[in-house]
């Protein structure tokens, strides 16, 4: 652990289903962190950081103070950390380092791959060729965001168009102090669905706490998928829906959301 970054808490690849990256420090002194920042750790996290619950308000209510403090998740692309010639036909497949990416970037935590260069010192081809393909398959899956030509509205939301204009500086809110909102998305004509993105404003904290998303289905709202922490991204891959209006919505926020962007995917192959 370093002072501003920690260790998921796996070699696996796979985070939290609920990552906050506020958490609750000991003897906190955000003057000290800001000018001792990359030099030494001047805080300790409390508690076990390895447990299912590091942030929510149950674990920060009684807390002396929080920081900002994200986690790193981390796996080799190989068996080990090392090279060995013998592995070279066991490196995991771009489809596994797609469900990776899921759970790791798409859980609100920062993929830390491990790729060990050979004895020559260079990447082994196997694993720039499995590189190249992950690659390929993430440009395939968010080419395109069919939520960028369907309509968006709020009732009680404001700056709906920053939703998909690829700017995570912009965002939407709510109004008043509405901790809740309901997002729905119209699209033209019906549209296959199967892969949702979420991103918050993190500039401005971490703030949503349980959301849920829904398809207009045989004139029904059905539940297709759910999730606590959002952050800077939630990705989440659900069963393909055939449907002209998805919502989203925020059930519970930590005062008002702060919601950058949302994508809507749609993708041939499964992953999980």
């Amino acid at each position: 652990m370093g002072p501003d970054v920690r260790w998921v808490g796996t070699e696996t690849g796979y985070g939290r289903e609920e990552e906050w990256s506020v958490v609750s420090v000991d003897n906190l002194d955000p003057s000290t962190i800001e000018s001792n920042s990359q030099q030494t750790v001047s805080f300790k996290p409390t508690g076990d950081m390895m447990g299912d619950d590091l942030g929510s308000r149950e674990k920060i209510v009684k807390a002396k103070g929080l920081a900002w403090y994200p986690a790193e998740t981390d796996v080799s692309i190989r068996p080990g950390w090392f090279y060995h010639e013998t592995e070279n036909a066991k490196i995991k497949s771009p489809e596994k380092l797609i469900d990776i990416y899921f759970n790791s970037v798409g859980k609100n935590s920062v993929l830390l791959l491990n790729i060990p260069p050979d004895k020559s010192g260079l990447i082994h081809s196997n694993d720039i060729t499995t590189l190249a393909k992950w690659k390929e398959l993430l440009n395939e899956i968010f080419k395109i965001n069919l939520a960028k030509f369907a309509t968006i509205s709020c009732l009680n939301g404001i700056n709906t168009k920053a939703l998909t204009d690829e700017n995570l500086a912009t965002f939407f809110t709510t109004k008043n102090k509405d901790e809740g909102s309901v997002i729905e998305i119209d699209f033209k004509s019906p549209q296959l669905v199967n892969v949702i993105s979420l991103q918050e404003n993190i500039s401005m904290g971490q703030r949503i706490e349980k959301f849920e998303v829904e398809a207009l289905l045989n004139m029904k709202w059905k539940k297709i998928a759910a999730g606590t922490t959002v952050g800077y991204k939630r990705l989440i891959q659900c069963e393909t829906v055939h449907t002209k209006k998805i919502r989203l919505k925020i059930i519970s926020s930590r005062l008002n959301p702060l919601l950058s962007e949302i994508g809507l995917y749609y993708t041939k192959k499964q992953f999980k």
